[in-house]
């Protein structure tokens, strides 16, 4: 790679494309904005003009095509994503995917099967992970041999049911599983890799405030292993919004808007202490800055936000959803 910052296209162009791009051109010093592609001209060229960037595509194949592209944030609707990252590989790109990045674990093994076989990064959006408040608070964990007994998160809001919205929409692959509830399990699984915990099973219950829809409104997942966990996910409900992490003379926490961690209470033998995170951007400007690094320095696996991690989180969401009865979420489309 000759140019001094990372070229970076977007395919999809919708509400999180939008906060991502401007974290991009305002808050990342390793990458730019280069090109961005919707299914149509006029809305590619209406975004390109917004935030400047240099190409606009009415298509994906003509992102894909691009030569001076060299990774692609991919922020379609989930259930294509599959078809989508099939196509930047295949073409040579590297591809930070939106979560969840799949919603089958097929997937997510053939695409990863493929990322490997053409040297290529694939990383699941996980911002949380990559907030640098987050990243000291698993090195003060992992500096004191710290034990974890219990993670209680939760992630929900109330929406208006609307089954014209993808949240409510079961042939876009909605519900509280995979819209919000992949951020929780994000966490529970991760904070079990940094301690070397197994993630047993867990038990399932999956609810409906409105009768009539036909997806999961309502989810808890609780964990029954080394590490307890109790995960909550909601698109009706307005749920606690900070992470508590317990263990012996510990107490943890991830405060308001706990996946977007800035402070940070820890409570350890007696002694307070907090990790803050001075604000800079919306969030996304750490994952990019992140994976910018990473090709900048020809690694194909983030060490952050962990392919191992990713593969056991939907592995979870796929089969609580199938074995609820909710295996129509969980298809891809082309």
């Amino acid at each position: 790679m000759t140019n001094k910052k990372v070229h970076w296209g977007i395919a999809g162009l919708g509400k999180i494309a939008n906060r991502f791009v401007t974290d991009l051109t305002q808050h990342v010093e390793n990458g730019e904005l280069y090109a961005v592609a919707a299914r149509d001209q006029q809305r590619a060229d209406m975004f390109s003009n917004e935030y400047h960037s240099e190409r606009s595509y009415g298509s994906y194949q003509a992102l894909a095509e691009d030569p001076n592209v060299d990774v692609v944030y991919i922020a379609t609707i989930h259930p294509f994503h599959k078809s989508m990252v099939e196509l930047f590989l295949t073409h040579g790109k590297h591809v930070l995917v939106e979560k969840p990045a799949f919603t089958n674990i097929e997937d997510w093994d053939e695409m990863s099967s493929l990322a490997e076989e053409k040297g290529l990064l694939l990383v699941e959006a996980m911002k949380s992970v990559a907030f640098p408040a987050y990243q000291a608070l698993r090195q003060f964990i992992k500096d004191n041999n710290v034990k974890i007994d219990s993670v209680e998160a939760a992630f929900g809001n109330w929406h208006e049911f609307d089954t014209n919205q993808q949240i409510f929409n079961p042939d876009l692959c909605g519900g509280a599983t995979l819209d919000v509830g992949v951020y929780a399990l994000w966490l529970y699984a991760d904070l079990c890799q940094l301690t070397k915990t197994s993630v047993l099973k867990p038990s399932v219950k999956h609810s409906k405030d409105n009768a009539e829809s036909e997806v999961d409104e309502n989810v808890e997942l609780i964990f029954d292993g080394e590490i307890k966990g109790k995960i909550c996910a909601s698109i009706t409900r307005n749920l606690k919004r900070e992470a508590i992490i317990k263990g012996p003379e510990l107490e943890i926490t991830i405060h308001e808007k706990w996946w977007n961690p800035k402070t940070i209470d820890i409570l350890y033998q007696g002694r307070k202490q907090q990790v803050t995170t001075s604000v800079r951007g919306g969030g996304f400007e750490y994952e990019i800055e992140h994976i910018s690094s990473l090709i900048f320095n020809k690694k194909y696996q983030s060490d952050v936000i962990r392919s191992e991690t990713s593969r056991q989180v939907i592995s979870i969401m796929e089969a609580s959803l199938v074995e609820n009865g909710f295996q129509h979420l969980v298809r891809s489309m082309g």
